[in-house]
């Protein structure tokens, strides 16, 4: 069980950080129908898999529906967004994660 201090409050929900080693971690938890902000990260490798809810993700300028089983690959200096179209949760595998290798463009709605 993670602790309290692992739990990061967003706009949107919260983020569960689970692990955070060579690689991470995380449960994007999304309670509210909003999206997340524009941005990209310079170093880190993502894979988001859809466990429950509906998801807009956009990837490169390219969106596309999301629902529980679909996952979609962020390479590193990726521009993407996630928006929120029925509350649930997103599992976030990637390579470490580091709050300084965050480059947002456009603000969480």
């Amino acid at each position: 069980e993670a602790q309290l201090s692992n739990i990061l409050s967003k706009s949107w929900g919260h983020e569960k950080l689970l692990h955070n080693g060579k690689y991470c971690m995380k449960l994007l938890v999304y309670t509210k129908t909003v999206a997340s902000s524009l941005h990209y990260h310079d170093l880190k490798h993502e894979t988001f898999f859809i466990a429950s809810g509906r998801f807009s993700i956009e990837v490169a300028g390219i969106t596309r529906t999301y629902l529980p089983g679909d996952y979609v690959e962020i390479p590193p200096g990726t521009l993407h967004r996630v928006r929120c179209l029925e509350p649930g949760t997103i599992v976030e595998a990637s390579t470490h994660d580091d709050s300084s290798d965050c480059v947002r463009l456009i603000p969480s709605e």
